[in-house]
């Protein structure tokens, strides 16, 4: 089932736009980033990774995408309050009109609560993200394409 169209997303970075264990690119979320940009949502990557990282790995494309890179180093409440940060930058006053993508389940469950849409993404499979998602009720894509679906885009 389809869900609403976001006004912003927030994408983790490792796992999620590139493989988390040689950092390359995961190129059908290069597509999916694109079309979000195209049409006019406010991107930005939440990550633990240095902004330097994620702009050597992401690519010039992809990377004029994203409006900001914003550190999180300790995870889940960190990655919350920078969200909550970049709604306010993109003049976002509801939280459910933003969504954030992440392969960690403890990532998702931190963030779920505040009034951000939150969704699983299987990402380079490093977590057991449908299994953590299932558990807590989170909605969970295994594909490009279905999180393409639950974002209406």
């Amino acid at each position: 089932m389809a869900g609403n169209k976001p006004l912003a997303v927030c994408f983790d970075f490792a796992g999620v736009l590139v493989d988390h264990r040689d950092l390359e690119p995961l190129p059908e979320m290069a597509a999916l980033v694109k079309s979000l940009h195209a049409d006019g949502c406010c991107l930005a990557v939440v990550t633990r990774f240095a902004a330097r990282a994620v702009e050597q790995h992401l690519g010039g494309e992809v990377l004029r995408c994203f409006r900001r890179v914003l550190s999180a180093p300790a995870g889940g409440e960190e990655k919350l309050a920078r969200i909550r940060e970049f709604a306010r930058e993109c003049g976002i006053d509801e939280l459910s009109g933003v969504t954030f993508i992440d392969d960690k389940p403890e990532n998702l469950v931190a963030v779920a609560g505040s009034g951000v849409r939150v969704i699983g993404f299987r990402g380079s499979g490093k977590y057991d993200t449908a299994g953590g998602c299932s558990k807590a009720g989170i909605p969970f894509a295994a594909t490009a394409d279905e999180l393409r679906d639950l974002l209406a885009v």
